[in-house]
């Protein structure tokens, strides 16, 4: 070839190069973005970072292998991209961004500063962004884990390890009833029966996802160990999830859909009648699988409760109790608001003494998404206990879910996508420091309607109640530091044994001062010292949901503060005081409650206090003046000889009000003329001793308190 042609076929080679190496660009660009879209964040990862590799700098694809990286659990290396990308831009103006730092943030726990980007985020995302609405409960979380506490009963969580766990996504984990050494579980990863499908149940290599196949793991002297898929005959191109068994452990009742979302129920048996069978009976019941109820649990093969969304509910996915009789299933019925909330309540597990019930709930007194709770249930007064947040270890930013207790009470299995996961949810075991008693005691038959009639056989057994005495004494203190020392720090012990051994009585904390300067820093003092004895007990396991704080200043003295026209020290200390007392709106209370009061010299004492403690029970009113998350340094508050501040343990919000009222008349002609001075958010707020009750609520009292009826209305 003429050396000439030579070179000019080199040199257009040479000139092609950069063309071929942006297209090579462009394409690995391409598929980065489009994996990213369709949430393969494996696939994502791999090709934008080839891109960054050979084309550095890009913030926009920097930000999608960010979001990527803390999609696959890896946020410390996420957050370097996202933090780096915000650094070169700090007035970015993409939601993506500041959602996914608030959320890798959230994840490590790190709540102080995800709330920072939550709020960066509701800056710029607008109104109609479709996450804008479940922020505030983000931050609300936050908020709560800064005071969650760690389950003294858990030893530790460990993940179930590599042989169990992978990449993709394991999650429903029941434990055979015959095998303590055997789990089943569902598991959506590479190599599921069926492939990528859409939902529709199509092939689709681009937006498809596996589908769950069902899998046994064993227990090996070397730890946990997948042991086989459950079959081509139950493992199909939908998903498949198991549920659990019948009692004797011979019946698999199993989930399958082309979603999580709907689809059926069946049940395999290891009978000799189904060896053949091809396709698995459906099982038969009030449930309605097709249509989004699912997450059952079967107890004692004559129970089951589930989730639902069907109308009538709290709100959200609601647990509901369905009970077989003469081989028919009732119909479901909604464990109610004790249990409910607005928000999700999910995977149920009932424990062998027919009495403890876990399950998840992304209520706002989570610190994640999902957090494992448990609820006991009351025979002596037939309802449901406050739940209690089963906190650390056990529960994480993440979805914690499908807890169960093992059949000894020694360890209990869930699901978690915490940050430390192989992929997206894996499977983890608790181990307890000791047995849980509620595994030990064999059920009786029980319908929570009747739950005091659970003796043998024909006879019904009436249980012997005794009542407990519990006194609790009023904390005194000179400055901040005492609250926390000496015999405050003994009587916070009590008070949280007794509230984590009555676990449905709620508790109100009232600080007293005396006249130390202007009002409102007496009052705003006195509410951040009611904190403080709010996170001590929070500390101790009492969940902050229980308690009311309130601080009323100088308002209400116990002694006088001045005696014979000369300041009086001995009266002064007497007044600065906090009490705590367990309260409940129907006032009434698991245990005889005593407060225990030093006591004032009769040349002393001032009426104030006793007119304060009668009038805060039963029935009153007070008028709500103002809701700050500050101090309200406002001079026209001053007018006001009973302000007071009330807030919630833990949520940082202060409400002001005013007055003490026993009839809603007479707070209402307050209210009208405070609005004749220019107070614009006045309203009148109804309490049943110390707890505030909202219209809705004050609807079904109204027949024991017929001045309701003017609150409702008004």
């Amino acid at each position: 070839m003429n050396r000439f042609r030579i070179v000019g076929l080199l040199c257009l080679i040479l000139g092609l190069l950069p063309a071929l190496n942006a297209q090579k660009l462009a394409d690995l660009k391409k598929s980065g973005e489009k994996y990213f879209a369709n949430a393969h964040w494996q696939e994502a990862r791999q090709y934008l970072s080839q891109y960054q590799d050979q084309k550095p700098g890009d913030l926009v694809v920097l930000t999608k292998l960010g979001i990527a990286l803390c999609q696959l659990h890896q946020a410390d290396q996420g957050l370097k991209y996202l933090e780096y990308v915000l650094k070169q831009n700090p007035n970015s103006t993409d939601p993506e961004l500041y959602y996914n730092l608030a959320r890798a943030l959230h994840g490590k726990q790190e709540y102080e500063k995800a709330i920072v980007y939550y709020k960066s985020f509701l800056r710029v995302c607008g109104e109609r962004h479709p996450l804008r609405a479940s922020i505030p409960d983000q931050i609300r979380r936050c908020l709560s884990g800064l005071t969650v506490t760690t389950n003294e009963t858990v030893a530790l969580v460990e993940n179930m390890g590599d042989r169990i766990n992978t990449e993709g996504d394991e999650y429903a984990p029941v434990a055979s009833v015959n095998h303590a050494d055997r789990i089943y579980f569902a598991a959506a990863k590479p190599g599921c029966t069926g492939g990528l499908r859409n939902d529709a149940g199509l092939e689709d290599e681009d937006a498809g996802h596996w589908c769950a196949d069902m899998f046994v793991g064993e227990l090996k002297p070397s730890g946990w160990e997948l042991a086989a898929p459950l079959g081509s005959l139950l493992n199909t191109a939908r998903h498949e999830a198991p549920l659990g068994f019948n009692e004797n452990g011979y019946i698999l009742y199993y989930f399958r859909g082309f979603t999580l979302y709907s689809g059926e129920i069946l049940n395999d048996t290891a009978g000799r009648k189904d060896e053949y069978a091809v396709q698995s009976p459906k099982f038969k019941s009030s449930m309605r699988p097709e249509e989004g109820d699912g997450s059952p649990y079967f107890f004692n093969d004559t129970i089951m409760l589930f989730a639902s969304r069907r109308p009538g509910g709290q709100g959200g996915l609601d647990l509901y109790l369905s009970i077989l009789r003469d081989s028919i299933w009732s119909a479901p019925e909604n464990l109610g608001p004790a249990v409910n909330s607005a928000y999700d309540e999910t995977t149920p597990f009932l424990a062998r003494d027919g009495r403890s019930l876990y399950f998840s709930s992304n209520n706002t007194s989570g610190i994640g998404g999902l957090d494992v709770y448990k609820a006991v249930f009351d025979d002596a007064k037939q309802a449901w206990q406050t739940p209690v947040n089963m906190g650390l270890p056990i529960n994480s930013p993440g979805d914690d879910a499908f807890f169960r207790l093992a059949s000894d009470g020694s360890t209990g299995i869930f699901a978690s996508d915490r940050l430390d996961s192989y992929g997206k949810r894996d499977l983890y075991i608790a181990y307890f420091k000791d047995i849980q008693s509620e595994q030990t005691i064999e059920h009786q038959p029980i319908i929570y309607a009747k739950v005091g009639k659970t003796g043998q056989g024909s006879g019904a057994q009436t249980a012997v109640q005794t009542t407990e005495t519990v006194q609790i004494p009023s904390l005194g203190y000179d400055s901040d530091r005492d609250i926390s020392s000496g015999d405050n720090l003994k009587a916070i012990e009590q008070i949280a044994t007794t509230a984590l051994k009555y676990p449905s009585t709620n508790f109100c904390i009232t600080v007293h001062t005396d006249e130390t300067g202007p009002a409102r820093f007496d009052l705003y003092n006195g509410i951040k010292r009611a904190e403080i004895v709010g996170k001590m007990l929070s500390e101790r396991g009492v969940a902050p949901e229980r308690m009311i704080l309130r601080s009323c200043g100088a308002a209400y003295p116990r002694a006088r503060n001045v005696l014979d026209a000369a300041p009086n020290p001995a009266g002064q200390k007497l007044n600065r005081r906090i009490d705590i007392v367990p309260i409940s709106a129907d006032g009434t209370l698991p245990f005889e409650f005593k407060a225990l009061q030093p006591e004032v010299p009769e040349l002393m004492v001032a009426g104030a206090a006793q007119y304060f403690d009668e009038h805060t029970k039963g029935l009153f009113y007070k008028l709500e003046v103002a809701v700050t998350r500050q101090i309200l340094n406002n001079e026209a508050l001053s007018m006001f000889s009973d302000l007071m501040i009330e807030s919630k343990s833990g949520s940082g919000s202060y409400r002001y009000t005013a007055g003490l009222f026993s009839q809603f008349a007479k707070a209402s002609v307050l209210r009208t003329e405070l609005l004749k001075q220019g107070f614009t958010d006045v309203q009148v707020v109804a309490y049943l001793n110390g707890i505030r009750i909202s219209k809705p609520e004050a609807v079904g009292l109204i027949k024991k308190y017929p001045d309701l009826a003017s609150f409702i209305k008004g």
